[in-house]
């Protein structure tokens, strides 16, 4: 297993790409702290993983509350002994323009999105000096970090933003064996898209259409990027975005009002 006794701290691990990498990662033999708002589904996510005779435990967190992303890496050490790979994929979306979009809804938006990767990332460095033995840290981009689309100015800013933090915080660590890495995900099959899809065959086939893969990709395609970003078969690797896409951005462009996550 490629993540045997690694212990990993995953946010917005309640669903969606969160959930599928923390079910990818325990049966890779990683213990998870499934960090996420929702007790109800971060239970289900912990349920899924003992059921298949994993380690998961359940933290409570609101990633854009700073005391929160600090509290969280204490008690994935209190719960497993150690930190070894941090997941920020916690993330919200807003359909609006920047002439629509409210202070409050900017402010709500780049706090969960980008203020909860840097400050999840500055507790677990701090916890990965404590232990003397480096870390990972993955964090969750999108293919919006370089290709902007209507009516999510504020989320394609916030998905820029965590691409260059990624860069940043891996020229300032990779000296104290600390490696940080960007998973850039296309059209994803999320509860974040369930509106968009429901409005029928026309919407799926669409984006899928939009990838060369001719699909719309699966938690579990992000999974197995992130298992390997998190393994040692990537120990020469950091500062990358790694684009997980289908090929949407092998030489396609957007060219529908829809929301990439």
């Amino acid at each position: 297993m490629k993540l045997e006794n690694k212990v990993a701290l995953i946010t917005g691990a309640a669903s969606g790409i969160g959930r599928g990498i923390a079910r990818r990662m325990a049966a890779e033999g990683a213990a998870v702290m499934v960090a996420d708002m929702n007790p109800t589904m971060g239970a289900e996510t912990v349920q899924m993983i003992t059921n298949a005779g994993g380690r998961a435990a359940f933290a409570r967190c609101d990633v854009s509350v700073v005391a929160d992303c600090e509290r969280i890496a204490a008690e994935t050490v209190q719960a497993f002994g150690k930190l070894d790979i941090l997941v920020s994929s916690a993330a919200i979306m807003l359909e609006k323009s920047a002439a629509d979009t409210l202070e409050s809804e900017w402010d709500r938006l780049i706090d969960v999105n980008l203020k909860g990767v840097f400050f999840c990332a500055k507790y677990a460095v701090l916890q990965y000096r404590r232990q003397g033995s480096g870390g990972v840290i993955i964090n969750l981009a999108s293919v919006n970090s370089f290709y902007a689309e209507g009516n999510i100015a504020a989320y394609c800013a916030s998905k820029g933003g965590i691409a260059q933090l990624t860069r940043a915080l891996a020229m300032d660590h990779s000296k104290e064996g600390i490696r940080v890495n960007a998973i850039c995900p296309g059209w994803i099959e999320t509860p974040m898209n369930a509106n968009f899809l429901a409005l029928g065959p026309h919407i799926r086939e669409q984006a899928g259409q939009m990838s060369a893969m001719g699909r719309i990709g699966s938690p579990e395609d992000i999974a197995g990027a992130a298992v390997f970003i998190a393994s040692d078969d990537a120990s020469f690797m950091t500062g990358s975005l790694m684009t997980v896409d289908g090929g949407f951005s092998a030489g396609l462009s957007p060219a529908l009002g829809i929301v990439i996550e």
